[in-house]
């Protein structure tokens, strides 16, 4: 009629114009949402304020009128005037260096060690000082019987690795479960851990005054630790999984700092890259490369130091136990010690003896001393592949000596069984993860490794790693079920004969039930 043409509007533009106008009314809420929430705590203050006045006063606080929602109100993460008013009069500001020391200062799990002074280890209730670190240390305490034993729980997945440290009242253990768990011993409390692995932790080792810890894994990653509060030092990740490290050992005239310093690696093949072994030294800061041997015949299994430091040792698939120079990483000697690959291998206190076990299921322990041909002294044939064996405080010369003279206490423990694939097809795979004890042969079988029994059969699993405290006194297991289980030696009764035979044997009942920690 006036020549004015309305045009129908496009769906697009009403959709437009609609959510525009949604957008409006929500912001318009937020605002008055905000206005609520502020007014609910000015009078939350108001009321707290006039309880405080009258408790002062001693009368009683009166009891609130407002709904149940407004005594819950909904708080803002970011409202700094809220968290600071909180607590804090308006007259005295928090001591925040005092809360950020407080936070981020390490706990200790033990004191440093002095000159000459033994390790002194914290209690829990004085290392941690809240309630709730006081329940979880009072959880810690290991699954006691009366045989003589404990049963300790501090992974989820299967213990890779065990050790103690040079005294032997900290037991150290890896697992799959990307984390190292620290124990005192005797009393087998959990003292700490040590999470910063991305992958299983295959082993670890600690200085011989337990001031640096150093572990290897899965992740190929390499990380020193200060051992006491288990703060990360340094760190360095290889070119291949990282199979094994240790520390060099303390030996009469090296160099303790020289020690303390050195540890070696071996890492397998990834990639281009082939499977080596590393020396390396620690500073207390940085981890520098020292030496490298690239050219082995194999990934190694193993490495460890050898005797005075001079040499390391490394076990391989071809069933050789090849040494060489720590200084040159030129080759020395090669030992077949078995038909097949070496599983594991341990070297006494003066590094002239070694133990080696394979997957042919024997055992055997080797005379490596200085001036010497090498040459094996004791062997023994089992019923199972071995995965693990130890060496107990046994020298040279008391193994090489007179017949009637050698110790008739345990000195050799091994251990493995079935493969986890097995061991649902099998009746009795549990009478396989017991740890077998051997003595030193007698004038009957003079190159033979006695036996001398089996331990529990409390592992659920293959046993990979065993350990010997440095006394003799007790022994250690970890296996694929995720337990380490610590046997104690009862103390010997009489100096010699059966009698002294029968009490340093460990107990052969069930450890008890296990503690999940």
């Amino acid at each position: 009629m006036l020549g004015i043409e309305f045009q129908k509007p496009e769906v697009t533009t009403v959709i437009r114009w609609l959510l525009r106008f949604i957008l409006v009314l929500f912001l318009a809420w937020l605002v008055r949402q905000r206005a609520e929430q502020e007014e609910e705590e000015c009078e939350e203050t108001e009321s707290d304020v006039a309880d405080a006045r009258a408790r002062s006063n001693g009368l009683r606080s009166r009891g609130s009128t407002r709904p149940t929602t407004r005594l819950q109100p909904r708080r803002d993460t970011y409202n700094t005037s809220a968290r600071q008013r909180k607590g804090v009069s308006s007259n005295e500001s928090p001591d925040l260096d005092a809360i950020i020391e407080k936070v981020s200062k390490p706990k200790e799990m033990w004191q440093p060690r002095r000159s000459g002074e033994p390790l002194l280890l914290k209690k829990q209730d004085e290392a941690d000082g809240t309630e709730r670190e006081r329940v979880a240390a009072s959880a810690s305490k290991p699954a006691r019987d009366a045989q003589n034993g404990m049963t300790l729980h501090g992974h989820e997945r299967p213990v890779t690795f065990i050790g103690f440290n040079a005294e032997s009242n900290l037991l150290f253990s890896c697992g799959k479960d990307k984390i190292v768990c620290v124990w005192s011993f005797p009393a087998g409390e959990l003292l700490g851990s040590y999470k910063g692995h991305n992958g299983a932790v295959w082993c670890c080792s600690a200085t011989f005054d337990s001031r640096w810890l150093v572990t290897c894994g899965a992740d190929r990653l390499v990380i020193v630790w200060e051992a006491r509060t288990s703060r990360e030092l340094a760190r360095v990740e290889l070119p291949g999984v990282v199979r094994c490290v240790e520390w060099a050992g303390a030996v009469a005239g090296v160099n303790a700092s020289d020690v303390s310093e050195r540890f070696v690696t071996c890492h397998n093949r990834f990639g281009a890259h082939p499977p080596a072994l590393t020396v390396w030294r620690f500073d207390g800061k940085a981890i520098q490369e020292l030496i490298v041997v690239p050219k082995l015949p194999s990934a190694a299994n193993q490495v460890r130091w050898g005797r005075a430091n001079y040499f390391i040792a490394s076990a391989h698939d071809s069933g050789e136990l090849i040494f060489w120079r720590a200084d040159t990483g030129a080759e020395v000697k090669r030992l077949k010690a078995h038909d097949a690959g070496i599983s594991k291998f341990d070297f006494n206190d003066d590094r002239e003896l070694v133990a080696t076990v394979s997957h042919d299921m024997s055992v055997c322990v080797w005379d490596v001393g200085k001036g010497v041909e090498w040459k094996l002294l004791y062997k023994a044939q089992t019923d199972r592949p071995l995965n693990a064996v130890a060496l107990g405080p046994i020298s040279r010369s008391a193994a090489v000596g007179a017949i009637e003279d050698r110790p008739r206490e345990v000195c050799v423990i091994a251990a493995g069984g079935q493969d986890v694939r097995d061991v649902a097809r099998s009746s009795s795979a549990t009478e396989q993860f017991g740890t077998l004890l051997f003595r030193l042969g007698t004038s009957k079988v003079p190159g033979q490794l006695q036996g001398d029994g089996v331990t529990n059969k409390g592992h659920f699993g293959p046993v990979h790693t065993l350990a010997f405290a440095s006394n003799g006194t007790a022994m250690a297991s970890g296996s694929e079920d995720g337990f380490v289980r610590v046997h104690v030696f009862e103390k010997a009764g009489a100096p010699s004969g059966t009698d002294r035979d029968k009490a340093m044997r460990p107990s052969g009942r069930a450890l008890g039930r296990c503690l999940m920690l």
